[in-house]
């Protein structure tokens, strides 16, 4: 699994049968789904080509919730937290990290 708002992949299962069943039941909360309830609840609804993001990333200590969500394109919030991704997958926890924005 890619959390890319954390930043962290790992196997979470041994067969794409045993991926898609974990998915439905979604014991381990993977799938946010009580935030995505919470954001709908306060107005906070998708269009098509849109996903919610994090202001701050949890990865940076940014928390699920709602006052932390904003929606994006989510081809570009894919592409942002690759990024982010990609810079700092080695970095021990704990790493200092500076964001520099260049247009």
């Amino acid at each position: 699994m890619l959390e890319v708002s954390a930043a962290s992949i790992a196997e979470i299962a041994g067969s794409e049968k045993e991926f898609h069943q974990r998915c439905v039941d979604d014991a381990e909360g993977w799938l946010l789904r009580p935030l995505v309830d919470r954001c709908r609840s306060a107005g906070i609804v998708l269009g098509p080509t849109q996903c919610y993001a994090f202001t701050t990333l949890p990865l940076f200590g940014g928390e699920y919730k709602v006052d932390n969500i904003w929606i994006c394109a989510w081809k570009e919030w894919l592409s942002f937290t690759a990024t982010i991704y990609s810079q700092t997958k080695d970095l021990p926890d704990g790493s200092p990290v500076a964001i520099k924005f260049v247009d």
